[in-house]
């Protein structure tokens, strides 16, 4: 997980690093933007959902090779395409065997600690670190290489996690736990995490797609071209860095040091004392989150919009990894990959519908208006958030 979590980490921000150069190679307005970024999503929800079948019945080795080989291929593709409709097909095979990989790898975190908080925390955080390093790294590798090499040898690197998986056991043991696919849908807290990850997920993609454009937008108009793209990457590397950072923090700050208790009860209240804490953390990242998107379509300082993104960075960073604690914590492992695929089912909704409105409205007026879509979707999620708390204290059924 160490290693190959960053790969999986880049897989996520690539598009984001590569939105400028492919905005130019292939003549992109905002609404195509907006169609490549759902491209990305709307393979998600069925990839992912079918590998957490796959994962539960046959095994999770076949399908973590089988993403990583796809990941690969895809940005081949993306580095040799000058047509718009076969980087639209290469970033939905990005998307298919990223989802495969993702699935996978939130199940195989679950094992590698007692404290499944410190887990989802610690590990997320390679995943960060594999999306801060891409920005500056695909700046650095375009500058020396190339758009073709440079893309080419990224894709190279999705190869890594198959040599290494090839040495790992990747199952574990749920001999004896109920696993039955109609206790997982019929479950309240599923659908409450499906939801609350649908609305969630576009807010990070689609600030993160759209970093560039807002710091690159607002540059002073004496300012050279080449400085203004160098400010915009660096702060979308600055908002990956705050992603990452506040993951490490978390896990080792809330987490580090904290041993499950060998007793049953003590166990099972020690949980439920965790996800009550992360229930009420992801109320405050909420309130964080409508702010952050709020202050994006007011601003037009470019200092103001920068801050505006590194704190956006700062806060969504632990949502994620909390949420996935709470859903693994609920679930029994066999379970695991069923649940992760319906989870990023919903999410794979949010990453799909999202963008193309935020895309559609940035074309007919601008970015700062279709941001107002990312506004609302905050609200929705603030609501969903509190709505959870409330389900998980018995004040509502």
């Amino acid at each position: 997980m160490v290693v190959c979590l960053p790969i999986t980490g880049m897989c996520y921000a690539i598009l984001g690093a590569l939105k400028l150069p492919l905005t130019e190679r292939l003549r992109m307005n905002e609404a195509k933007v907006g169609g490549l970024v759902s491209s990305f999503g709307i393979m998600v929800g069925p990839i992912i959902l079918t590998a957490g079948f796959l994962t539960d019945a046959l095994g999770r080795k076949g399908v973590w090779i089988a993403g990583a080989a796809l990941v690969a291929l895809s940005l081949m593709i993306l580095s040799r395409t000058q047509r718009y409709a076969v980087a639209v097909l290469a970033v939905a095979m990005l998307s298919a065997g990223w989802a495969a990989m993702i699935n996978v790898a939130n199940v195989l975190m679950y094992l590698a600690f007692d404290n499944v908080f410190m887990a989802t925390n610690l590990l997320d955080f390679f995943f960060g670190l594999g999306a801060f390093l891409t920005p500056a790294a695909v700046v650095l590798l375009l500058r020396k290489l190339g758009y073709t090499t440079a893309v080419s040898f990224l894709g190279g690197l999705a190869l890594i996690p198959i040599v290494f998986s090839l040495f790992i056991g990747m199952q574990a043991d749920t001999a004896g736990q109920p696993a039955t696919f109609q206790s997982l849908i019929g479950d309240p807290v599923m659908w409450l995490c499906a939801l609350t990850l649908m609305v969630w997920a576009p807010l990070e993609s689609c600030t993160a797609a759209w970093t560039t454009t807002f710091v690159a937008d607002q540059a002073p108009p004496d300012e050279p071209e080449a400085k203004a793209k160098r400010i915009a990457a660096w702060t979308l590397s600055g908002f990956w860095l705050g992603f990452m950072g506040s993951r490490l923090l978390t896990a080792l700050v809330f987490h580090s040091g904290t041993e499950m208790p060998e007793d049953p009860a003590a166990k099972a209240e020690f949980i439920a004392h965790t996800m009550d804490q992360a229930r009420v953390t992801h109320i405050v990242l909420a309130v964080c989150a409508l702010l952050a998107m709020t202050g994006l379509v007011f601003s037009r300082k470019r200092v103001v919009t920068i801050a505006l993104i590194l704190f956006a960075g700062l806060i969504m960073g632990p949502f994620f990894p909390n949420l996935m604690a709470v859903l693994l914590s609920h679930f029994s492992p066999g379970l695991h990959g069923r649940a992760v695929g319906i989870l990023f089912g919903g999410a794979s909704i949010g990453w799909t519908v999202i963008p193309l409105i935020i895309g559609a409205v940035a074309k007919r007026s601008n970015l700062h208006r279709g941001f107002v879509v990312a506004a609302i979707d905050a609200a929705i999620l603030l609501s969903l958030v509190v709505v959870h708390l409330f389900y998980a204290r018995g004040a509502i059924d």
